[in-house]
């Protein structure tokens, strides 16, 4: 600042436009009147501070809304705005609550600088929150927020009950992370004067730390970053339009800065075996993971040997050992079948999730026995055992058998009856009467006699 005031003996000058409550260092230096270019040295450096003023700006206020039985516990958060300036010390909170439907009596609290945040508990009607800053002058412009209705709380002639009208709930949308921090976006709606967007930096916390921002209302995306943010952790975003101090939820988000293999591989519960098949029932807990669970994949190879299963792609170890590899798409699904096993066959198996990252490596399998086919045993026991067993019942009734399906005819010329030396009519041997008793007599026809 120059000055040509030259009439005073004991110069002075009024320095405007300075800070409230700063420091400043303030050094002076003399020229002479008729030679302007010539300046005296400057004078020692004095350090002066100017005086305490009300704070100027608002203070960025937010709330996390838990819902108990008969009422709400509301956690109040402050934080000083950029264009916040406490213009004193000793500065302190104030903060203060009312019902907005009737003219009940306003409550208050103070905290002192090193607080950001309280709980208050409060009922089911609509409320007022203001949270200003003090110093020893005076107070800030209040910082406002409506806290609305309880959903499905409903006022009615001075008689209040709860009405349980359902909303429907906001499904969570995935958001992918980059280099520079998680990419936010939403739909606009031209009845919100800004948008909030609110997150925890420690999502592992509870309570958790709470974090957020505002935008303009021509805003709708935005690009969260944080020295907080790691890798693998994820993080739940939740967006809300505001106007007139009365904020509502949007829409909701949810994503890693970065993902990374599953940390954990499902729990293979049950264990279904048919000769020529296996099904696998296992469970697994999609939200305690480092990235999204997009699926799973089973493994599958016989133990003594490499695995070409029809309906598997092949996947080779680093040890050079090729197994079946199937691909589950949907995280939901738990379950799934291998067919064209072989009977009566050791089986090495492994299920791994899988994120947008990939899978872990495959360190241990679980191994099953295939049983025997029954139909095979069946075809042998008709084809070998029964032939068999009834060649052996043959063998060892031979003799009945064969009396029975193939007799004895007995030869005349091997009769004992023809086997007298006496008499013998040329080549005929004849039978002597007296040597054969007989055992009936017949007397046949006079005419057969003659004829014989």
């Amino acid at each position: 600042h120059n000055s040509s005031d030259t009439h005073l003996d004991y110069a002075s000058i009024t320095l405007g436009g300075l800070q409230p409550y700063t420091g400043y260092t303030v050094r002076v230096r003399c020229g002479v009147a008729n030679h302007f270019w010539r300046w005296s040295e400057w004078s020692e450096a004095r350090t002066i501070r100017t005086t305490e003023s009300t704070p100027s700006g608002t203070l960025d206020i937010w709330r996390e809304i838990i819902p108990v039985q008969g009422g709400r516990n509301v956690t109040l958060f402050w934080k000083q705005a950029p264009s916040f300036r406490a213009n004193g010390r000793n500065i302190s909170y104030e903060v203060t609550w009312k019902k907005v439907e009737d003219g009940s009596k306003p409550e208050s609290i103070s905290f002192s600088s090193v607080y950001n945040s309280t709980r208050i508990s409060i009922d089911n009607h609509s409320y007022r929150i203001s949270i200003m800053a003090k110093n020893n002058v005076n107070c800030s412009l209040p910082s406002v927020l409506i806290i609305p209705t309880a959903t499905g709380f409903v006022q009615e002639n001075d008689s209040l009950f709860c009405s349980f009208l359902g909303t429907e709930e906001l499904k969570e949308e995935q958001v992918n992370g980059t280099d520079d921090g998680i990419f936010i976006s939403w739909e606009p709606r031209h009845i919100y004067d800004s948008y909030i967007i609110d997150w925890c930096n420690y999502p592992m916390l509870q309570p958790c730390d709470v974090q957020w921002k505002r935008f303009g209302p021509d805003t709708s995306s935005a690009l969260i970053n944080s020295a907080a943010f790691v890798l693998g952790v994820r993080y739940n975003f939740h967006i809300y339009g505001s106007v007139a101090n009365r904020a509502s939820l949007l829409e909701k988000k949810t994503g890693y800065l970065k993902e990374l293999p599953p940390l954990h591989d499902p729990t293979v519960e049950k264990v279904e075996l048919t000769s020529n098949a296996v099904t696998l029932s296992w469970d697994y807990h999609l939200k305690n993971e480092s990235g999204f669970v997009r699926g799973y994949h089973v493994y599958v190879s016989p133990v003594q040997e490499d695995c070409s299963l029809k309906g598997s792609k092949k996947h080779v170890l680093p040890d050079g050992a090729v197994l079946c590899k199937y691909t589950i798409e949907n995280p939901e699904e738990k379950r799934y079948t291998v067919k064209h096993l072989l009977p009566n066959t050791k089986y090495k198996l492994v299920v791994k999730a899988y994120t947008g990252a990939g899978e872990t490596p495959i360190v241990s399998f679980r191994y099953i026995d295939t049983p025997f086919n029954s139909n095979t045993l069946y075809l042998l026991v008709l084809l070998v055992i029964v032939p068999s067993l009834v060649a052996a019942i043959c063998r060892w009734k031979m003799k009945w058998v064969k009396e029975c399906c193939c007799p004895v005819i007995p030869s005349p010329n091997k009769s004992k009856a023809l086997s007298f030396k006496e008499f013998k009519t040329g080549s005929e041997k004849v039978l002597k009467i007296s040597d054969c008793i007989p055992d009936m007599l017949a007397v046949d026809s006079k005419a057969e006699a003659q004829k014989l």
